[in-house]
């Protein structure tokens, strides 16, 4: 990680970004693991350490950024997610991965992923108000899973 590099766990995704910017007051500007630009609410975002996890502490205004050299190829600066994409995963991968979902409930997660618009998550308040007998806040805290 390179000096004034900063990333953050999205609390409502999972996903961890790098901050690029700030919006405004209550915006910033984030890129994705995938190389996607964001515009999130800060209140959404929580400090994340590769190796470690979130830390739970809010972003901070960025300096200015220093001039980039158009010719340098940029190097991706985010880390590798291991992490388990919801949006992606097939009913055997989350009950294999994820303590405490078992078969059937991984295919209620699937079913419940297709009748969404897009038949994607958007948020993981979705899991939580549709997919009962989970002890969501306990499986959010293992950190193995996120929505993309």
């Amino acid at each position: 990680m390179s000096e004034g590099q900063e990333f953050y766990q999205h609390a409502r995704t999972g996903q961890v970004v790098e901050l690029i910017a700030h919006h405004d007051k209550n915006y910033a500007m984030v890129k994705n693991s995938e190389g996607k630009i964001l515009y999130v609410p800060l209140v959404d975002l929580h400090t994340y350490i590769p190796g470690k996890g979130r830390t739970g502490e809010q972003p901070k205004p960025l300096a200015a950024a220093d001039a980039v050299d158009p010719e340098v190829i940029p190097t991706p600066s985010i880390p590798p997610d291991t992490r388990l994409n919801l949006n992606q995963a097939t009913a055997e991968m989350i009950s294999q991965r994820i303590k405490g979902i078992g078969y059937s409930t991984a295919k209620k997660i699937i079913e419940l992923r297709g009748s969404l618009p897009g038949e994607r998550f958007a948020a993981i308040k979705q899991l939580e108000d549709n997919i009962g007998r989970v002890n969501w806040e306990e499986i959010k805290k293992q950190d193995i899973f996120y929505i993309a």
